[in-house]
C-alpha cells in the first residue's frame, strides 16, 4: 500500500499550535515560532543608497526588500520599499543595520518596534480596556435634529436617558454622546447650542450609572472642557483636534483618553470629490502618525489615544473600502483602532437601503472589522452587535 501525503497550508497565527501538534520541544517554541511568523513592513521616504544597503543585508539574512527599480540607477531620489521577512530575520537584520551609515541605525531601532509596540490597556471609571480581551462596543447618542440616521430621537433630555439606559443594558461599553450631526453637507452648530444640548443628558446619565464611560463628541474645546467637568470621561473628535487647537490642551489639561479621527476639511465640503496625491492607506497613515506626535507634544499621553481612520470623512465609496479591507495596517502606529460604519453610506452606496434596514451589513463590516484589529467599533444597535461579537470574541480573541 502506498504512503499518503496530506498536505495544507498554515495561517501564521496558527503556526503556534501546529508546532504543539506536532510534538516540538516545548522548551523552544517560543524561539522557533519567530521562523514562522512573517511580516511584511512598508518603509517610506528611503534614498537609494539606504534602499541599496537594506536590500542586501535583508538578503543576507535571507529576507528580501522590494524597490523602485531606478535605485539601481540613482535615477530617483527617493524610493518606498516593502521588506519581507520573519521576526527572526528581522532581529538580525536590525542588528547588523545598527552599524550601517546615513541614519539607517535610527531606522533599526523603528524596525523593532514593530514587533513590540503593542497598544496599552487603559481604565476608564471602572472598565479596564484590555485590547486582547474583547471587541468593545461603543453606542451612538445623538442629541441632535438633523442627524442622517436618528436626527430628533433623542433631542429632548429624558428621551435621550431612556435611549442611554438601553444601549447599557444592551451591552455598550462606551456611551458616545454627540451635539452636533457631522454628516456629509451639515452645517457647524455653536459651542454655546451644543452644551444645551448635551450636558443635561450627560449629568441625566451620570445620576443613574456612575460606572459607564462616557464620550463626548465634538470638535469645540469648550463643550469637551464643560462634558468632562460634568462627568464625561472620553474626547472623541472628528477633526483630529485640527478645528480647534485649544482641543488637545484640553485632553491633556484632564488626562483623559481622546480618539483622534482622520478628516479632511469639515462636514460642509469634505464629501465634494475628495482626493488625495497617494494611495489611501499612505496617506492616512501618514497623517494620523503626524496628529499622534503633535498631540504628544501638547502633553495628551500616547496611552490615552485612540485613533479612528474616518469612514465616511472625506472619502471615496473605493477609499472606504480600501480602508476596511486593510484596516490592520493602521495598529502599526501603536494604539487602540476605532471604526464606525454603522449606517454609514458605505453601505448604502452598495445595498440602496435606507438607515434603519442597513443593520446586517453593519454586523458584517464590524465582523470583519473586530476580525481584523480593530479594537471599539462604533454603532446605533448595540444589542445585535453585543450578540455578534460575543460569539466572534470566542473565536479571535
Amino acid at each position: 500500500m502506498s504512503e499518503k501525503f496530506y498536505i495544507r497550508k498554515i495561517t501564521d497565527n496558527n503556526a503556534e499550535q501546529v508546532i504543539k501538534d506536532i510534538g516540538f520541544d516545548k522548551n523552544y517554541i517560543n524561539k522557533a515560532i519567530l521562523k514562522y511568523n512573517y511580516i511584511l513592513l512598508k518603509i517610506h521616504n528611503l534614498t537609494c543608497p539606504q534602499a541599496s544597503i537594506l536590500k542586501q543585508l535583508a538578503l543576507s539574512v535571507g529576507a528580501d526588500v522590494a524597490v523602485h527599480r531606478e535605485v539601481i540607477t540613482c535615477k530617483t531620489d527617493k524610493t518606498d520599499v516593502l521588506l519581507e521577512c520573519t521576526h527572526s530575520q528581522l532581529k538580525i537584520l536590525c542588528e547588523k543595520l545598527k552599524f550601517q551609515p546615513f541614519k539607517l541605525s535610527k531606522l533599526s531601532s523603528l524596525l523593532l518596534d514593530q514587533i513590540i509596540k503593542k497598544p496599552a490597556s487603559m481604565k476608564i471609571r471602572d472598565t479596564v480596556f484590555d485590547w486582547n480581551k474583547k471587541t468593545y462596543i461603543m453606542g451612538i447618542l445623538n442629541i441632535t435634529p438633523d442627524s442622517f440616521s436618528d436626527g430628533g430621537k433623542f433631542i429632548d433630555p429624558d428621551n435621550a436617558l431612556k435611549q442611554a439606559e438601553k444601549l447599557i443594558e444592551d451591552g455598550a461599553d462606551i456611551i458616545d454622546i454627540g451635539g452636533e450631526s457631522t454628516r456629509p453637507f451639515s452645517m457647524e452648530v455653536s459651542p454655546e447650542e451644543e452644551i444645551e444640548r448635551v450636558i443635561p443628558v450627560i449629568k441625566k446619565i451620570r445620576e443613574l450609572n456612575s460606572s459607564i464611560p462616557i464620550s463626548i463628541d465634538t470638535r469645540h474645546a469648550i463643550v469637551a472642557k464643560q462634558a468632562i467637568e460634568n462627568g464625561a470621561d472620553i474626547i472623541n473628535d472628528v477633526s483630529g483636534l485640527k478645528w480647534d487647537l485649544e482641543m488637545g490642551k484640553v485632553a491633556a489639561e484632564f488626562n483623559v483618553p481622546v480618539i483622534i479621527m482622520h478628516s479632511i476639511s469639515n462636514p460642509e465640503d469634505m464629501q465634494i470629490n475628495p482626493e488625495y496625491s497617494e494611495n489611501i492607506i499612505d496617506a492616512l497613515s501618514k497623517d494620523l502618525y503626524d496628529i499622534t506626535q503633535k498631540a504628544t507634544e501638547v502633553g495628551i499621553k500616547p496611552e490615552n489615544i485612540i485613533i479612528d481612520p474616518g469612514i465616511g470623512f472625506g472619502k471615496t465609496l473605493e477609499h472606504n473600502l480600501e480602508i476596511i479591507r486593510r484596516i490592520n495596517e493602521f495598529k502599526s502606529l501603536g494604539f487602540p483602532v476605532l471604526v464606525g460604519v454603522s449606517r454609514k453610506s458605505v453601505i448604502a452606496n452598495i445595498l440602496n437601503l435606507p438607515p434603519e434596514e442597513r443593520e446586517e451589513a453593519n454586523i458584517a463590516l464590524g465582523s470583519y472589522l473586530a476580525s481584523n484589529g480593530a479594537d471599539i467599533i462604533r454603532v446605533h444597535d448595540v444589542k445585535k452587535h453585543f450578540k455578534a461579537f460575543k460569539v466572534l470574541d470566542s473565536v479571535i480573541r
